[in-house]
């Protein structure tokens, strides 16, 4: 498994191999949808970076190297084909996101829905600590908790 940036030709199939995921129907994006928001993404130069296994894209990862806060860069999402999840893929990619986001912030961010217990045990266990919750803040009956992580050291 390897860790790159992602390109224009890998945003359809990764499209279609993620719309299915629950995460995703429950906000809405499906495969259409979905493979435009990270179109524009890539087009903006926000870091999408992309887990491949045998030439095809299993997981990635969408974020933004500045602006939450004023502190830190934002994990925006990140996702994993059911077929890759609790093999270490969802680790190596967090960890490449770390190290990328490190080379221009101090802190990172991301939320977390709260009936995604299990990517709150995955991020708690790579070190992330829950410091907040935005109650309704995208769909009416989900809290988004927000998740903080230091980088570098100050």
């Amino acid at each position: 498994m390897e860790v790159r940036a992602a390109v224009a030709a890998d945003l359809p199939p990764l499209a279609a191999g993620l719309a299915g995921l629950d995460l995703m129907k429950r906000y809405d994006r499906d495969e259409p949808k979905l493979a435009a928001d990270l179109a524009q993404a890539l087009e903006r130069g926000d870091g999408l970076l992309l887990a491949v296994e045998a030439g095809r894209p299993v997981g990635m990862a969408w974020f933004l190297r500045q602006g939450t806060f004023g502190l830190g860069g934002y994990l925006k999402l990140m996702a994993i084909l059911p077929s890759a999840q609790s093999r270490g893929v969802g680790g190596k990619l967090l960890a490449v996101f770390e190290a990328r986001l490190a080379e221009s912030a101090a802190t990172g961010f991301l939320l977390c829905s709260d009936f995604n217990t299990a990517a709150q045990s995955f991020y708690e266990r790579h070190g992330w600590s829950r410091v907040g919750a935005l109650p309704g803040l995208v769909l009416p009956d989900v809290a988004e908790l927000i998740y903080w992580k230091r980088l570098r050291p100050r």
